[in-house]
């Protein structure tokens, strides 16, 4: 498989570069890099949604962890609520505003340029978590496939889908995202063939795997006590709402029916492309569990064992593209971060400082690429399970955001002061729960991360909203205008919506 395996992902990565090089050609200002000039329609926009959340870590992590505990880790219930709320709340009023961020939002929505920087400051922080799992994952791929050392994959892979991502901005991560996701899907059909045989079917892997591990197909899986349960479909529900890499993309529609759209066509995809997990988790846990040193290497223990080189290393390709898919919205969101949210809005345009559209752009791309060293960094220190690292990075946005963002768009009485507390407070509960976590302190394991912080960042909205003033009128008209087609926009009132 080595040889093969070299030739399939250096023709993929070859490809990889050809996008971002052509779509280089079409960055000329900001709006070009962060937000693909806002011009996707919604069959595409939706493929790119699907791909840049679907990640590695859903697949070599979530067929680790189901292999574990019990396909009872895939919460497609938390998923469809997840992407409900942002077509019936989200997408419209997002794509109206026509923001670049989602800072954009925070500092505007609530009056409040620390609020904006301090979401920022979130958004890098979960990126960068988020990052470290999916280039862990792809270091894992590309050893597998290739046979080139861990470290060797590792740099290789990051240098890649770092230079892309800083040449071709927005639209080659979209149109890299199309072709990923089509990786993604040959992989996933191609192993499910493989092993259909040696596990009868899927009934057949049902029966074998309870088998071996009585009540792995239950309701509750294995493992878990009720807190834990209930508290990791919670933190996927307040996930799919506040994911910064799927909410973002409304901004890249080229209109307000295309950003709804795009979401009500992604979930069917989303549903359709996971439930595979199910099988490999089961077949994992039957097939190649005995010679797994760690769940995160059963899904590549199970194409290795089970598929000739060329199709295996088709199915690797389809796991490093779920990994690259994801990290290019990442990448890009943590330079709009530095500099459009703290450099732009936060330091210079209170201070009266006017910079060109070049030098946005020149740090925007100067970040991408310290972003992507950091996340090299840091795969090469973490021992932690790849799901379980993803989870921590969506508790952070989730608790942070979840409030201020959903109440922001329902609710004309949220403060600013509230709000921004509420962030601040969510931020820190989730924070702290997950430090204690990783540093092994029994108690943590009562529930996950989010729990505490979501608590904490809705106790504090509401309590602290009571006692303070909402925003200006003028700035709620901008939101909540009786006649949505009246709203303008925050980065360029002649955005079309």
């Amino acid at each position: 498989m080595k040889i093969t395996g070299i030739i399939i992902f250096g023709l993929f990565l070859a490809l990889m570069i050809l996008v971002g090089v052509l779509s280089s050609k079409h960055q000329k200002n900001t709006s070009d890099f962060w937000v693909g000039s806002r011009g996707f329609g919604k069959f595409v926009l939706a493929i790119a949604i699907v791909a840049s959340i679907m990640h590695g870590g859903t697949l070599v992590g979530g067929v680790g962890m189901m292999a574990a505990k019990g396909p009872t880790v895939l919460n497609n219930i938390s998923f469809a609520i997840g992407f409900l709320i942002v077509l019936v709340f989200m997408a419209d009023k997002l794509r109206r505003f026509g923001g670049y961020t989602l800072p954009d939002y925070m500092g505007a929505r609530y009056e409040s340029i620390k609020f904006q920087a301090f979401s920022a400051i979130v958004v890098m922080v979960a990126a960068i978590a988020t990052l470290i799992a999916q280039t862990k994952t792809m270091g894992i791929v590309v050893e597998q496939m290739t046979g080139i050392p861990f470290a060797v994959a590792l740099v290789a892979s990051t240098l890649i889908f770092v230079f892309y991502t800083a040449v071709g901005g927005m639209r080659a991560a979209i149109w890299t995202d199309i072709i990923q996701w089509l990786f993604m899907m040959i992989g996933v059909i191609a192993l499910a063939i493989a092993i259909w045989k040696p596990l009868g079917g899927m009934s057949g892997m049902v029966t074998k795997v309870e088998g071996v591990a009585p009540g792995w197909s239950s309701l509750t899986g294995l493992g878990w006590t009720p807190m834990a349960f209930i508290s990791w479909h919670v933190v996927w529900l307040i996930a799919y709402f506040t994911r910064i890499e799927f909410v973002t993309k409304m901004y890249t529609a080229k209109d307000v029916k295309t950003a709804r759209s795009s979401v009500a066509l992604g979930l069917p995809l989303l549903l359709i492309f996971i439930n595979f997990t199910v099988l490999f988790a089961g077949a994992a846990r039957v097939l190649v569990w005995n010679d797994v040193a760690s769940p995160d290497k059963a899904l590549t223990t199970l194409i290795a064992n089970y598929m000739d080189p060329f199709w295996a290393s088709v199915s690797l390709a389809g796991i490093a593209a779920a990994a690259m898919s994801t990290v290019s919205s990442l990448l890009l969101m943590s330079g709009a971060a530095i500099a459009h949210d703290l450099i732009r809005k936060s330091y210079h345009e209170p201070r009266g400082i006017t910079m060109s559209e070049d030098y946005y752009l020149k740090i925007s791309r100067i970040t991408v690429c310290a972003v992507g060293l950091i996340a090299l960094i840091g795969a090469f220190n973490t021992p932690t399970l790849v799901l379980v690292l993803v989870s921590y990075a969506v508790a952070l946005t989730g608790a942070s955001f979840a409030m201020p963002m959903l109440l922001g768009l329902m609710w004309k009485r949220v403060s600013s002061s509230a709000a921004f507390a509420s962030s601040i407070a969510g931020f820190l509960g989730s924070g702290f729960w997950a430090l204690a976590a990783e540093m092994g302190y029994a108690w943590t394991k009562v529930m996950h991360p989010i729990i505490p912080g979501f608590i904490l960042s809705f106790v504090t909205i509401f309590v602290i909203t009571v006692f303070t003033k909402p925003v200006s009128e003028e700035t709620l008209a901008r939101f909540f205008a009786k006649n949505p087609k009246n709203l303008q926009t925050a980065a360029n009132p002649n955005v079309e919506v």
